[in-house]
């Protein structure tokens, strides 16, 4: 099977290597220029907690991406998705499978505005991995892949396929029932983890050491909560907090900086809008007050706004 890696950052990269460790064809596709050129030049560079390695990948630019792919797995920012999406659509045809564990809400929308829902796989990953710079990662602990078909016309054949190379290059993929379930434990994880880190400046398992971090942590996801509930999705503020307290473990993915911190300490955008943000949008649309993740929203854009003046 020939796959993509549609947005090879820190996570992009991770699967990207684990994909080819196992023998798969694997192409990754970005758009930072000395990233592309690094790996092309010296390999990627993957460090985890056996050692370093080098995995020599091929590496595009989305305008240089050509032929045919059966798998492109997209792992774009929400808010670059669609632009992404529109320079490779000459690698995509009525037999490719798009599978999406990008982060945030509203991904499947836009897959469907470039291929039909049987071609279309949506789901959420625990993995974790840190860029460290051009062409390399650090990739520590870890982690599954819940995902699911968004139409029941989707091949069996293929899903099986699909689920088979997932689980032999070790990515602990499972399909599952409700995967928009999973997708709000994901995010409410997510919305915790975050933008908390990002705003104190520590990784995952400094802040599980915080006397204060259990009372932010059920502030943000009481609010979660109610407009979960509202949306008729179901919710679990203790399964999210069991998913916070096992990944504090430095032997899980406690050394791990997640990606907000690691946005931001580049200076570049975030994913804020798809995570708290949109938690402040649907409870206006429910006519629910969300003041925590407002806040939580309004510091994340005024970090970003502070990164771009320096």
């Amino acid at each position: 099977m020939k796959v993509a890696i549609a947005g090879a950052g820190a996570m992009g990269c991770r699967f990207g290597a684990m994909l080819a460790e196992a023998g798969v064809q694997v192409t990754l596709i970005d758009q930072w220029q000395e990233h592309i050129q690094t790996i092309n030049e010296s390999g990627l560079r993957v460090e985890n907690e056996q050692g370093t390695q080098n995995y020599h990948i091929p590496a595009l630019f989305p305008e240089q991406a050509t032929g045919r792919f059966d798998l492109v797995i997209v792992f774009t920012k929400a808010m670059q998705m669609t632009d992404f999406l529109h320079k490779i659509i000459p690698i995509i045809d009525e037999q490719t499978t798009l599978l999406c564990l990008s982060n945030g809400f509203g991904n499947e929308e836009t897959l469907r505005q470039f291929v039909s829902a049987d071609q279309i796989l949506i789901g959420v990953t625990l993995w974790s991995s840190e860029l460290l710079g051009p062409g390399q990662i650090k990739a520590t602990g870890k982690g599954r892949i819940d995902f699911q078909a968004v139409s029941s016309d989707f091949a069996p054949a293929k899903l099986t396929t699909v689920l088979n190379l997932l689980n032999e290059a070790g990515l602990q993929a499972s399909l599952v029932k409700n995967v928009h379930e999973s997708i709000w434990r994901k995010a409410g994880f997510n919305s915790v983890i975050n933008p908390l880190s990002a705003l104190l400046n520590c990784n995952v398992a400094e802040f599980g050491q915080l006397n204060y971090g259990t009372q932010l942590t059920d502030l943000i996801l009481e609010e979660i909560n109610a407009v979960a509930q509202a949306e008729g999705i179901p919710f679990s503020v203790r399964i999210i907090k069991q998913m916070l307290e096992a990944q504090f473990n430095p032997q899980a993915s406690g050394q791990h900086y997640p990606s907000m911190h690691q946005d931001l300490n580049k200076q570049r955008l975030t994913e804020i809008d798809f995570l708290n943000g949109y938690i402040v949008k649907l409870g206006r649309k429910h006519q629910l007050a969300t003041p925590v993740n407002q806040m939580i929203t309004g510091l994340i854009h005024s970090k970003e706004q502070l990164g771009q003046l320096g």
